[in-house]
């Protein structure tokens, strides 16, 4: 009996530690997408990476894989004059599962604007042209800090699945 109380006790302390901890993570990782948005909007591709992994990778929503932290840093710079200068960026996370203690899954949503016309091998943007975009992100934790180690991009095709589809009916 005394062992099952004990037992008891244990489990749900332990439960209560990992809540307390998840709600201090999930602030830390929402930081980290905030920083990455307010980098984004400031055209600081150099801080926009600070919270990646050495060896993180993306892959953008055309299907490129860029493979470590260098590498994206060199493709956002790249864009900077052809795009992503004219752009601002809203980041949403839409939900955070922890697979681990160490391991996060984040779905955020991007808004991107066009703030100035531009032009893209695939599209035409005008002032205010919006894309819908969803990141799948995966964190680990490192030294006590959230860092991005993955990313995936999906556009969201507005014809398809709209973004407010209330507003199209």
């Amino acid at each position: 009996m005394k062992h099952s109380f004990l037992t008891c006790i244990f489990i749900l302390l332990s439960t209560i530690i990992f809540a307390q901890n998840d709600t201090a993570d999930v602030t830390k990782i929402k930081a980290v997408i905030k920083h990455q948005e307010t980098a984004w909007n400031k055209h600081d591709w150099e801080s926009s990476v600070i919270d990646n992994t050495d060896d993180a990778t993306l892959i953008n929503f055309i299907g490129e894989l860029w493979n470590n932290k260098d590498d994206i840093l060199s493709h956002f710079k790249q864009l900077n004059d052809c795009c992503l200068s004219r752009t601002s960026l809203k980041l949403e996370v839409k939900n955070i599962r922890f697979l681990t203690l160490g391991i996060a899954l984040v779905y955020v949503e991007e808004t991107i604007v066009a703030d100035k016309d531009y032009d893209t091998p695939f599209h035409n943007y005008k002032k205010g042209d919006t894309d819908y975009k969803m990141a799948t992100d995966v964190f680990v934790k490192q030294n006590n800090e959230w860092k991005v180690t993955a990313t995936q991009l999906t556009l969201i095709n507005q014809t398809i699945s709209p973004h407010n589809a209330s507003e199209n009916h």
